[in-house]
């Protein structure tokens, strides 16, 4: 039986050679060898590429919360990103109300795999993102439960606005005090940081 052609533009694998020197009962393990690691190399190089969630977002690690609004995640090519979840302000860790903020962001990601959103970098070079577990919006969860104020500085999402607006009626998390301090009054009254 003849051989179907090749498609134009394919090509045809080749098997390398056994070393030489190689005894001649280790030859067909050599071929197994030859033909297994190629595949299983290209298999895990597609599935660290493709990880994503079920929304088409690139899914992360978390390896370091730093405060209610700022992370460390880590890519599908094992590379470090700092991420400020976009959209919110935390209390800053030494601010009152800041050690909580932090806790309840590592409680919600953990070090867990999460969806990002966005990419666009501030002027740190952090990467200004929204962080998705599944359906759930942690940038919103923190603004909703009273662990971070909406950022609004620019135009602020109405959706966070609102999700505000509800925390600050309830009374829930930094709300709770009637005299809290927007994160960024609280960094303007400190004496800048060599």
């Amino acid at each position: 039986m003849p051989r179907p052609p090749i498609p134009s533009g394919a090509r045809r694998s080749r098997i390398p050679p056994p070393p030489r020197g190689l005894p001649k009962h280790l030859r067909p393990w050599w071929l197994v060898l030859a033909l297994v690691i190629p595949a299983v190399t290209a298999t895990v190089q597609t599935c660290q590429l493709k990880r994503l969630d079920q929304a088409g977002r690139p899914q992360w690690l978390v390896r370091t919360v730093h405060d209610g609004d700022t992370v460390t995640c880590t890519d599908a090519k094992g590379e470090a990103h700092r991420i400020r979840l976009v959209g919110i302000d935390a209390p800053e860790f030494h601010q009152s109300y800041g050690p909580e903020s932090t806790a309840a962001l590592q409680e919600k990601l953990g070090r867990r795999m999460v969806g990002i959103d966005g990419g666009a970098l501030d002027q740190y070079g952090r990467v200004l993102a929204t962080l998705w577990i599944d359906q759930r919006n942690i940038n919103r969860e923190m603004v909703a439960e009273g662990h971070a104020w909406v950022f609004g500085r620019f135009a602020p999402d109405a959706d966070l606005v609102q999700a505000e607006s509800e925390a600050r009626k309830a009374h829930r998390g930094l709300w709770a005090d009637p005299q809290a301090v927007n994160p960024s009054q609280w960094r303007d009254s400190r004496p800048p940081q060599p």
